[in-house]
């Protein structure tokens, strides 16, 4: 094996390497306990001729240009592509259909697929109606529908601040209630504005998620880390979740029959009847979630402190996680994650790259990024980024993160 060759390799760090030597390790250690004493040549003779005979092997195919190959095969795969082109300056198109909601730290900005972007004023954050016809939008103790234009259509106001508005997913000619918390208080009100009640009393901090496909089901967090379904004209209870680590983000999957629950230490899986299908632990760290358009695959965000690296890795959300299908890694922190209407793209928010990337999710596999974003809607240069970052993105029409 060459030495540039070697160097090369050397210099892959694999997802959670750390964590998998220390595993390794305790397995080596314990054979090695129980070894049964042998000859130093007697015990050498056969594995030194197949070590040997593996160098050939391995000599010949890595002086070979398929050999020479695997070497950048190995490094696509866990790092970002050196060879990958420079980022865009600036966000002239989206690589898909559909606009983007995305809620910065100056406010919520629209961005259709040339590329043009409107800002909807001094709001906090905004989340899209159905099909984008409307955008709820709070800002401390007020919540207020908006055309993408920016035209106020109605607002209201309340005690608390007032966070964690969403669109209820019903067809047009059921269309729609918004679910948002007024403190610890969970509400529901009519998409026209009118109808305003208390749903909850005292709930969890994260944002309520409508059920797809199913008409006025809305799932929510207790203050103890329960996931609660409730019918919100009964405003009964439909099921209730054991206690567990209280979630940052509540996502269904398109078919309502799958929910996410992302905790700052746990990702839990449940079906449709609150069943917990699995659960894996999370190390610290930033993390985001987000189901593959029409299935039950989901692309999660896990940071590793030992590298501090962020990966992006595939599971499915049936009986079993599978086995878990690396994406893409990169140094620091990934913060944002959305999929594109036709489920082709994904965008992803590298925080300390002060950059978006668009990664390809079909056969042929590519990656296209863009840089400046915090100054692209209307923040500082000077700011942290960890601040001045979008916290949120969602790619019209699912329901927002």
């Amino acid at each position: 094996m060459s030495e540039e060759v070697k160097r090369s390799l050397q210099r892959i760090h694999a997802p959670d390497e750390i964590e998998a030597q220390r595993r390794a390790w305790a397995l080596v250690r314990a054979s090695f306990d129980t070894r049964e004493p042998v000859a130093w040549q007697k015990r050498n003779r056969r594995p030194l001729l197949l070590v040997a005979l593996g160098l050939l092997v391995l000599l010949a195919a890595f002086l070979s240009p398929p050999g020479r190959a695997l070497v950048g095969s190995v490094r696509d795969a866990v790092t970002p592509d050196k060879n990958t082109p420079k980022p865009k300056p600036a966000l002239t198109a989206l690589p898909a259909g559909g606009s983007l909601l995305v809620n910065s730290s100056k406010g919520p900005w629209i961005v259709h697929p040339d590329g043009s972007m409107r800002p909807l004023g001094p709001w906090w954050e905004g989340a899209w109606s159905p099909n984008a016809e409307h955008v709820a939008v709070t800002k401390a103790h007020r919540l207020a529908a908006l055309t993408p234009d920016g035209t106020l259509k109605w607002a209201l106001a309340r005690s608390k601040l007032l966070h964690g508005a969403r669109w209820s997913l019903e067809p047009p000619s059921e269309c729609c209630r918004i679910a948002y918390l007024n403190g610890r208080q969970l509400r529901v009100v009519a998409g026209d504005g009118t109808g305003d009640a208390p749903l909850r009393d005292v709930v969890g901090p994260v944002a309520p998620a409508w059920r797809p496909a199913v008409t006025r089901q809305v799932a929510f967090s207790t203050i103890d880390g329960r996931i609660e379904l409730a019918d919100v004209d009964t405003t009964k209870t439909i099921w209730l979740s054991a206690p567990g680590d209280p979630p940052m983000q509540l996502v269904w999957s398109d078919d309502g029959r799958r929910l996410l629950a992302l905790g700052e230490r746990s990702l839990r899986v449940f079906d449709s009847n609150g069943n917990k299908l699995w659960a894996i632990g999370m190390p610290v760290g930033p993390s985001g979630v987000v189901f593959v358009r029409k299935s039950h695959r989901f692309i999660v965000i896990r940071y590793s402190p030992a590298t501090q690296r962020s990966d992006l890795v595939l599971f499915q959300a049936e009986t079993s996680p599978g086995e878990p299908r690396f994406l893409y890694s990169a140094p620091g922190d990934f913060g944002t994650l959305a999929i594109s209407q036709n489920g082709d793209w994904l965008l992803v928010g590298w925080i300390n790259a002060n950059q978006w990337l668009f990664l390809r999710l079909t056969s042929s596999a590519k990656v296209e990024s863009v840089s400046n974003i915090v100054e692209q809607f209307g923040g500082s240069s000077e700011a942290p980024l960890d601040t001045a970052f979008p916290k949120s993105v969602s790619w019209c029409c699912p329901a927002s993160p």
